[in-house]
């Protein structure tokens, strides 16, 4: 076969592809085409994409209410697009999870990923091609994310989804049954997840009025920034973007990355990479105007002396790039290069936990002063009571001995209660004379979706009365 005869077949085999009222009934007519097809996507499947053409719009902002935009999913896997998943109560062929692997099939049935391609060609078999409609949104038979495909072919429930999707519904249950109690559970917060069922990059736990909102990883991980209801400007515009980008960036395997975020993890507006620096809008994560070269990032128009000076890189990112050049520069030449125990924050700055061959303290993000001798499980209480002290902040806040973490049990007044490692509120508010009471692990287990045993022992043996109105 030519190459000339080649490209024909697979230009029309994308022209069968394309949205549009009879296009299905020419399948027949594309058999020689369609082994072509095969064999470039079984040897070549680069080749294939050249020539198709992607049906418009293919991006995520573009997707219609009720559709997941999924890229190199459409079109031979050549293009993104909107797919619909079948809803509850409605007829299914499999199930999708966010996790991927493990995820396909009837509930019930265990599965594997040793495929990489496997789940990409597992959920292109389930797109009905032939719905593809004028906005790009194909339908598939599957079920959506976490709900699953039961014996009886229909969409339900899964019982085994857990993460962000799993807390909301237990937290819904609760409040619908009348087993949440308001002067019991009030520490109990709903988290925001995504459309796939992750945590969004923004949460704020905690009662409301003493709510803390920080930043996470898809999982629910502590990543940097947060910020408390009486740093406004911080936290009405918290987003967490710049946070959670960082986040992807290690995952990947960047060694040294340099992008700049504020406390409350949104982006700094000045920002360089490789040498290239550009500004950036912090409320929507979007860059604007110019590229220019480190050295003539004054001539930017979100350039601020007084914030950046002369010098991009700050004191602990600058010690820590220059290490991994060297540490580069030497696996280059084949040699192993010395490891670093420095821990950078996302603003440049010295993260709380500074560790040393044989023990861990905390400091000040300058690392001048140690705020607390030893780190314990992290740094976290040392570093709320130093920056409430810049901050002019009276707050009562106990740490434990030795160490810069929190104690779990809190006092106030005449008033005690249970904290997650965030000094979040993380059990109901009992009078002191019922501290001994406080069951915090318990407590921790009903805030994560645990059952009705573990918020009744939040405070074990509590009476109405030790509670605080």
């Amino acid at each position: 076969m030519d190459v000339t005869y080649a490209l024909l077949c697979l230009l029309t085999v994308t022209s069968f592809l394309a949205p549009g009222k009879g296009h299905a009934r020419a399948a027949s007519d594309l058999d020689y085409g369609l082994d072509l097809v095969n064999d470039l996507l079984t040897n070549d499947p680069e080749a294939l994409c050249k020539y198709v053409q992607c049906v418009n719009p293919v991006d995520e902002a573009a997707c219609p209410e009720g559709t997941f935009f999924m890229a190199g999913i459409a079109q031979y896997g050549c293009c993104g697009a909107c797919v619909q998943f079948r809803g509850l109560g409605e007829t299914c062929t499999g199930s999708i999870h966010p996790q991927y692997c493990g995820g396909y099939g009837i509930y019930g049935q265990s599965g594997t990923c040793t495929d990489p391609w496997r789940k990409l060609r597992d959920l292109r078999n389930s797109i009905e091609e032939n719905l593809y409609t004028q906005d790009n949104v194909i339908k598939s038979s599957w079920c959506g994310y976490n709900i699953a495909c039961g014996g009886g072919r229909k969409c339900e429930i899964d019982p085994t989804a857990r993460g962000c999707v799993y807390i909301q519904r237990k937290y819904d249950e609760a409040r619908d049954s009348g087993f949440y109690l308001d002067y019991r559970d009030d520490y109990r917060w709903r988290p925001t997840c995504s459309k796939e069922g992750f945590f969004t990059e923004k949460q704020c736990k905690g009662p409301y009025g003493e709510q803390r909102c920080v930043c996470v990883d898809p999982d629910g991980n502590r990543l940097y920034g947060d910020a408390f209801p009486y740093q406004e400007e911080l936290y009405d515009t918290m987003n967490c973007k710049c946070s959670r980008r960082v986040w992807e960036l290690q995952q990947a395997g960047e060694k040294s990355v340099t992008l700049h975020c504020a406390p409350n993890g949104n982006y700094e507006r000045l920002q360089c990479e490789d040498g290239w620096c550009y500004c950036i809008d912090p409320a929507t994560a979007t860059p604007y105007g110019s590229r220019l070269p480190e050295g003539s990032m004054d001539r930017l128009d979100c350039y601020n002396k007084t914030l950046v000076g002369s010098q991009y890189l700050r004191r602990c990112e600058s010690e820590y790039h220059a290490h991994m050049e060297l540490y580069d520069l030497m696996a280059f030449k084949g040699v192993q290069g010395p490891s670093t125990l420095l821990n950078c924050d996302a603003d440049g700055s010295y993260a709380g936990k500074q560790c040393s061959v044989d023990s861990c303290r905390c400091y000040d993000n300058a690392r001048n002063t140690i705020i607390a001798g030893l780190a314990g499980s992290g740094c976290q209480c040392a570093r709320d009571i130093w920056m409430n002290k810049q901050l002019n902040i009276n707050i009562e806040i106990s740490c434990e001995v030795d160490s810069g973490s929190y104690k779990s049990v809190q006092t106030r007044a005449d008033y005690a209660f249970c904290v997650d490692t965030d000094g979040v509120r993380a059990g109901p508010l009992v009078y002191q004379s019922a501290a001994g009471n406080l069951g915090c692990s318990a407590a921790l287990l009903c805030q994560n979706g645990g059952d009705q045993k573990n918020c009744e022992n939040a405070c074990q043996g509590c009476t109405r009365d030790d509670y605080v109105n």
